[in-house]
């Protein structure tokens, strides 16, 4: 009379109870009467050999739209009689138990100084549900939104704290996003990207005799905060007198 399942649309964790309604009591009915697919179903019971329920279980790892689960004809009723039909299907049911993974986690510039932006892009294996900027934890900055078209590949913008200086930092995706049957995926981090956006200071600038005479000479020592680059003399504005390359070890 009936063969029904009560999910038709199953992802990871899901079960779907079966169901027959034979037309009278049956005999010699078994699950080898059942051809399932891509999942296993549980010993069939019934109270009544009339009414048999089981709980199908899918597979994991399977992403399959198109499953029917079949009754052959080899049971009878209880006077013997065969099935005169051909065998029954259930209808259509769906299957993804495949959960979304991360394809990549990068950004674009993992040496951020003063200015610079850096352009945060993950790539997940197939579209997901539920995604937005709460499942990223940022350090250090700040992420704008994150943007798709396909719900695949989301890009977004990561602008560095001012005056921090961090050679170990991450960005880290949570796990509470799913894929589009509800799946849910692994968390991920980015590979370690580096902040200084502390500008240096000038620690001491002095000089070691402020009170020059003719064959007087003066040591000009400028202690920075930090090493510098592209330092020279043309940094240097030099009044009444001429300055030596200045060096440093």
């Amino acid at each position: 009379s009936s063969f029904t399942m009560s999910d038709v649309a199953l992802k990871s964790g899901d079960t779907s109870t079966v169901t027959i309604v034979f037309s009278e009591a049956v005999a010699g009915f078994a699950n080898s009467d059942v051809t399932v697919v891509n999942g296993a179903l549980t010993t069939m019971t019934s109270s009544n050999n009339i009414t048999w329920t089981g709980t199908y279980t899918p597979t994991a790892g399977v992403e399959d739209a198109t499953n029917v689960l079949t009754l052959g004809t080899a049971w009878t009723d209880t006077a013997g009689n065969a099935y005169g039909g051909s065998s029954t299907a259930t209808a259509n049911f769906t299957i993804d138990t495949t959960p979304p993974t991360i394809s990549s986690f990068t950004m674009s510039d993992v040496a951020l100084k003063s200015g610079d932006t850096s352009t945060v892009t993950i790539v997940f294996s197939e579209a997901v549900a539920g995604f937005a900027n709460s499942d990223v934890t940022v350090v250090n900055g700040a992420l704008t939104t994150m943007t798709s078209s396909n719900n695949i590949t989301w890009t977004g913008t990561y602008t560095p704290t001012a005056n921090v200086e961090d050679a170990t930092n991450v960005l880290t995706l949570a796990t509470s996003y799913t894929d589009t049957a509800g799946n849910a995926g692994p968390s991920a981090t980015t590979a370690n990207f580096t902040i200084d956006t502390k500008a240096p200071t000038v620690s001491s600038f002095t000089m070691s005799d402020v009170a020059l005479k003719s064959g007087d000479t003066s040591t000009v020592t400028i202690v920075f905060s930090e090493a510098v680059a592209g330092f020279a003399n043309s940094d240097v504005t030099v009044v009444n007198g001429a300055l030596t390359t200045m060096t440093s070890s």
